[in-house]
């Protein structure tokens, strides 16, 4: 790698991936509302790579995805896109 890039600048890189799909599930329901329920399982997708990120990443290099202990988190990541999805499969199609 580049002298310019140090461990400490690439701490924030499994947030970024998380808020890049995150970001990317709320543009395609602004390009595509009709297609919701996609950009649901995208941002279900993104919980759960928060959630195995932060469960396999020391406190150190987990960066932001860090709120508090790492079980906490793990199961608040989980929890949130598991609640996310089903809510999106129990709201009826039209």
């Amino acid at each position: 790698m580049a002298a310019w890039v140090h461990s400490r600048d690439l701490k924030e890189a499994p947030f970024g991936l998380v808020l890049l799909i995150e970001l990317g599930a709320m543009f395609s329901v602004m390009v595509a509302p009709q297609h919701w329920l996609r950009a649901v399982g995208a941002v279900t997708v993104g919980m759960a790579a928060a959630g195995c990120l932060r469960l396999v990443l020391s406190d150190e290099q987990a960066g932001l995805l860090r709120v508090r202990r790492r079980p906490f988190d793990v199961a608040c990541y989980w929890s949130f896109g598991l609640l996310a999805m089903v809510f999106a499969l129990l709201l009826p199609q039209r």
